[in-house]
């Protein structure tokens, strides 16, 4: 919110013409509010990355110790 409301308030200031004006004070606030979330969004997508690759190499250790064991439904 805070990024938004900063770079909306510093690209109205500036001498833009005005076709441009219009679709940079919509984009560019977005795209640098997005980039000030990344920090608080990217740990919950770390932590589900790791919990999902353990999963994989447990079931991964459970297929080569199990080579005859049938498949889980």
């Amino acid at each position: 919110m805070v990024g938004y409301a900063v770079t909306a308030a510093l690209l109205s200031g500036l001498p833009i013409p005005d076709g441009i004006r219009a679709v940079l004070l919509t984009l560019v606030p977005l795209f640098v509010a997005g980039l000030c979330m990344v920090p608080f969004v990217l740990p919950f997508f770390d932590q589900m990355a790791k919990r999902d690759l353990a999963a994989y190499r447990a079931n991964t250790t459970a297929d080569v110790a199990e080579p005859d064991a049938p498949p889980p439904d």
